[in-house]
């Protein structure tokens, strides 16, 4: 009876284990070293490392198996200085790896019995790639902060060049108040460097909007042959000015296209200005166009592509540089490149444009000889001659006339306001100014009808923002839901114009606002008052 019991003890204790060890994540191997007999290994084995029991006389061969041991010799897990380690081993019958912690002791029951070594195998895998994971958000983070650190500094030092400039030549043009060649000239240079500063301020901001993914483009009609011309008016000034030559071979049959001119004209403007500056003195840059259709012809709408090569015999640069052109702030460590103004951002913010739509950009160059930068841009093409109805002119509008009118100018800025009214004044209109929205409404309200031809709205102020003016003049009165509302913002992007037109606005106009752009706002404006 006391033997059965024991048996009965014995297995059930047998079946205790077995139980415990198939639902945990350790792995238990028994095996005898002088022998190397294989003499328990628990129910998980296999489900963990494949390993069945009744497949493997030899322990040894088995951790060599696993990847637990280098050869079949098990005294070797004595020649280790610890009892533990950490390491992939394989599951046999998948091949996969495990991240497991090994530990290994040896006992001997008894002075005379064989000695055991005792294998205990703990999946890591779940804690390793957590840690992993920590690990390359950890690096990540640290990157993000060099990055961080590099383009505050960077973007201090540029956008403190132009603006010393600006105080500097401000100084000079009040001490030679009397000189009028000498202030021309310094009101160019300030002109200029206004300007520079300007680019570098949209650089950031475009820079931000795509690294948020919050860049967005348009699509709408437009003419690329007026584009083309916008753009030309623009660089080739700036070739004049260093005597170089710019040839333009353009192959246009469908000039009517859908797709966002201003990204695009940015995109032509960024790489043919660097074409200038990275040109010597009387250098020679082409411009090449060609468009192509994968569609029928005899369609109203069809998908089209335009492949744009600008070339010049420029400085050139290395096949180093050409590898990380397209990151922000790159620009090539040469004594001719750092005299060049710029970030290092337009050429980065150039290609995650093309790649927003849809398009590719390369180059090729060779130090010394020049550069080729390549761009496939898909543009919808349009046969239909009324989609483009109601589009603007590309005619400059200048010398606009408003004697007779009389403008509301909303501007918390005072400074701004003083000089948006003496351009307004210069015009011939008359204005009133508020300081924001609250004010803009007591304005209105106050005035008999109809004395406000226009208003131009500044959109970010104190009280009230210039959303909620408008929306609330809209609904005060006949006269308010009419009036002509301009916004006034240094926010430029399509979801901006949108915002603006989703709270009632007509027009955007973008800060710092230029004078021929307010001129042909209030001529389209007050254009269309006089034609009701």
């Amino acid at each position: 009876m006391l033997i059965r019991k024991n048996e009965k003890q014995t297995d059930y204790w047998k079946k205790f284990f077995q139980t415990v060890f198939a639902n945990l994540e350790e792995v238990l191997i028994a095996a005898d070293v002088d022998s190397d007999r294989l003499e328990y290994v628990s129910p998980n084995a296999e489900r963990l490392l494949g390993v069945r029991q009744e497949e493997h006389a030899s322990a040894g061969y088995l951790l060599q198996q696993i990847g637990l041991a280098e050869s079949c010799d098990l005294t070797m897990f004595r020649r280790r200085d610890s009892g533990e380690e950490e390491r992939y081993l394989i599951n046999i019958q998948t091949g996969g790896e495990l991240w497991c912690r090994c530990c290994w002791s040896f006992l001997r029951a008894f002075p005379n019995e064989e000695e055991k070594i005792i294998i205990n195998v703990s999946d890591r895998s779940k804690e390793r790639a957590s840690m992993d994971r920590i690990r390359q958000d950890l690096q990540e983070a640290e990157r993000s902060n060099a990055a961080k650190s590099r383009f505050l500094t960077t973007i201090s030092h540029d956008m403190r060049t132009p603006m010393n400039a600006i105080m500097g030549l401000t100084d000079l043009a009040m001490e030679h108040m009397e000189e009028q060649e000498k202030v021309q000239e310094y009101l160019y240079k300030i002109a200029r460097s206004s300007t520079h500063l300007l680019e570098l301020i949209n650089d950031v901001l475009d820079m931000s909007r795509i690294e948020s993914g919050r860049m967005a483009l348009e699509q709408r009609p437009f003419d690329l042959d007026e584009l083309l011309d916008d753009v030309m008016d623009i660089i080739r000034p700036q070739a004049e000015a260093k005597m170089q030559v710019v040839e333009t071979n353009w192959n246009i049959f469908c000039p009517k296209v859908t797709g966002d001119p201003v990204r695009i004209r940015q995109v032509l403007i960024n790489l043919l200005s660097n074409g200038v500056k990275y040109t010597q003195r009387g250098g020679r840059i082409v411009f090449q166009l060609a468009q192509n259709c994968q569609e029928d012809l005899q369609e109203k709408a069809a998908q089209g592509e335009v492949r744009i090569r600008i070339y010049d015999n420029g400085y050139g640069m290395s096949e180093t540089f050409q590898q990380i052109i397209f990151e922000p702030f790159a620009k090539e460590n040469t004594e001719r490149s750092q005299e060049i103004e710029g970030t290092g951002l337009g050429m980065s913010i150039t290609k995650s444009l093309v790649d927003l739509m849809g398009g590719k950009l390369s180059v090729e160059s060779r130090l010394g000889e020049g550069s080729t930068f390549t761009v496939d841009i898909p543009l919808e093409l349009r046969y239909d001659d009324k989609a483009q109805e109601g589009e603007k002119s590309g005619e400059e509008v200048q010398g606009f006339d408003c004697s007779g009118y009389r403008i509301l100018l909303v501007e918390d800025n005072e400074m701004t306001a003083d000089v948006l009214t003496d351009i307004l004044e210069l015009m011939g209109a008359e204005v009133d100014q508020a300081g924001n929205g609250e004010q803009a409404l007591e304005v209105f309200g106050r005035r008999p009808a109809h004395t406000f031809d226009v208003i131009l709205m500044d959109v970010q102020m104190p009280v009230m923002d210039g959303y909620e003016a408008t929306r609330k003049l809209r609904s005060m009165s006949e006269e308010g839901r009419d009036v002509p509302i301009v916004a006034l913002t240094g926010n430029a992007f399509t979801e901006d114009i949108q915002a603006s037109q989703a709270a009632g606005m007509d027009h955007h106009l973008t800060k710092p606002v230029k004078k021929k752009d307010l001129e042909a706002v209030l001529r389209q404006v007050l254009g269309a008052r006089e034609h009701r």
